[in-house]
């Protein structure tokens, strides 16, 4: 009877690649909080780690007029360049009648949303316009959100306007025009995040490379 022998293919290891084997995950071990920190800033999206950068109040009291009786009125919000070169870019449009109050309208991505954000951070105080109704003030960026002169340094995610309270008190007709007295309450929020420096840049990118440099030197020392 002949007996063939078989053989497996089964990788094997020198002990020091055991040892080094070991070595590594020893060393990994020492540093589990800055690893996880690390990953977890990698993985995240950037809106994901945006906050909240400033809430304005919009509270206007208007009156209103119309050929028709009066239940709706047009909230509108634009941002145009200080020196006029671009159209004035439409960041919300919307009518709202009082059954709306609670609403939260999102505006974060486009081509219009780009050209906001970057109205909101190019370091030049450019233009806010309000309207309700046919009823509009304009300001500056630096007036409208008390800053100098804008969100430059920041990244912007989103812009989100919020309606809490909206009333439509008729006031009866002039001639054939209807009258109305809207009571609009409501808020302007500014979301995203802040750039890091170019400093800082450089100093994350120093310490990625101390960090992987530390890790061949103990490989190479085992």
């Amino acid at each position: 009877m002949t007996i063939h022998s078989q053989k497996t293919n089964r990788p094997t290891y020198a002990p020091r690649d055991h040892l080094v084997y070991f070595k590594n995950k020893e060393f990994l071990a020492r540093f589990p909080l800055p690893l996880t920190l690390l990953l977890l800033v990698a993985l995240l999206p950037s809106h994901a780690r945006g906050g909240l950068l400033l809430t304005e109040a919009i509270n206007e009291s208007v009156p209103q007029y119309s050929a028709s009786p009066i239940d709706s009125v047009d909230f509108k919000i634009f941002l145009q360049d200080s020196a006029g070169l671009m159209a004035a870019v439409p960041v919300f449009e919307q009518t709202f009648t009082e059954l709306d109050s609670g609403t939260s309208l999102v505006f974060d991505s486009g081509s219009l949303f780009a050209q906001a954000a970057d109205l909101l951070t190019n370091d030049i105080d450019d233009f806010v316009t309000v309207y309700v109704g046919p009823v509009s003030n304009t300001y500056n960026e630096s007036s409208f959100f008390g800053l100098m002169p804008d969100f430059y340094g920041n990244q912007i995610t989103s812009i989100v306007a919020n309606l809490d309270t909206i009333e439509i008190i008729p006031l009866g007709q002039i001639l054939s025009t209807y009258v109305a007295q809207v009571d609009f309450m409501g808020s302007l929020q500014i979301y995203g995040q802040s750039l890091p420096e170019p400093g800082g840049i450089l100093l994350g990118l120093f310490a990625l490379l101390g960090f992987f440099a530390v890790s061949r030197r103990q490989r190479f020392n085992s």
